[in-house]
């Protein structure tokens, strides 16, 4: 049989439209060719090629007017961390926000809501739910911890004197507002507790998860976003958590941590907090791995009993 006449150059390796197709003068009939798979309705991917998410959320939303990205989709986008199985499901989650038909097609997943326009937006021209109505869309499918470590994502914004920096996606009052708005929405019982224990400063998910586990054993709470300081006001360390009055220290390492720069410029930060009286509690990956977030806690207990914290309990 004789092999299929190779696409131009704009077509190969990406999903197309039949549409782009045409305007790229392929006959119709080409569309049909063994080397091509229907990803959906109208659309199609050479066999073998992988596809950005955004590519083909960008795809999906022009030939279906009146969506947007949301629920899973949305936060993938926006880079806010979710639970594996939920990150790896296939299907893109379109909303149709203009009161037209619910997007159906295979590989999508839709719905029919009214969004205000306040509550989309676009990124890189996919458009999207906001962060906070995304937030919102995640309380019926995360469970509590996950959902917490979701609205810390989107209310997190640094400013420090060296490393990264970050700005808000959105505000604690803008996912308030999306919750009390929104009375009847599914997960709204879980979006209430979350709010309750969101903060503005956490880096990752296993810094909220380790900050969680910590309120759960009963701990004084942390304070985030912390400089400790020398007398001379000289910043020593960020730390992901501090005690202030106990001068206690904890930080999660995560893989970066381990290259041999990361690890003598931790020894170099840990040294220089301990000149001046504070204790380092250091939280490792291999740590939760044998004994989960609440097993680990005992470490950050143990140092602040060492330096006077009395339980209530």
């Amino acid at each position: 049989m004789r092999s299929p006449r190779p696409l131009p150059e704009a077509l190969r390796g990406r999903s197309f439209t039949l549409s782009e197709q045409r305007d790229a003068g392929v006959p119709d009939n080409r569309a049909w060719n063994k080397d091509l798979r229907v990803a959906s309705r109208g659309v199609r991917v050479p066999w073998g090629a992988a596809q950005e998410l955004s590519h083909t959320a960008r795809l999906l939303t022009r030939i279906s007017p009146g969506t947007v990205c949301c629920g899973p989709t949305a936060a993938i986008l926006w880079r806010c961390p979710l639970p594996l199985d939920l990150e790896r499901q296939p299907l893109v989650h379109l909303l149709r926000w203009d009161g037209g038909n619910r997007p159906v097609r295979k590989g999508v997943a839709g719905r029919r809501v009214a969004l205000e326009a306040a509550d989309r937006r676009t990124i890189d021209g996919v458009p999207v739910t906001s962060p906070a109505r995304t937030w919102l869309d995640l309380a019926a499918l995360l469970p509590l911890d996950d959902l917490v470590a979701a609205a810390d994502h989107f209310i997190c914004r640094q400013s420090r004197s060296f490393g990264h920096n970050r700005a808000a996606l959105c505000t604690l009052e803008d996912l308030r507002l999306q919750v009390e708005g929104n009375p009847g929405i599914r997960g709204r019982r879980n979006a209430r507790l979350a709010l309750e224990l969101a903060r503005v400063g956490a880096d990752s998910v296993p810094e909220t998860k380790l900050r969680l586990a910590i309120g759960r054993r009963g701990l004084p709470e942390p304070e985030l976003r912390f400089v400790v300081q020398d007398s001379s006001a000289r910043e020593l360390a960020w730390p992901d958590m501090a005690f202030p009055r106990y001068k206690v220290a904890v930080n999660y390492d995560g893989s970066h941590h381990l290259t041999a720069e990361q690890k003598e410029s931790d020894i170099r930060r840990d040294e220089s907090i301990a000149a001046i009286g504070w204790t380092s509690v250091t939280i490792t990956a291999r740590h939760v791995k044998a004994c989960g977030f609440d097993g680990v806690v005992h470490r950050v207990r143990a140092a602040l009993g060492r330096a006077g914290w009395v339980s209530e309990a």
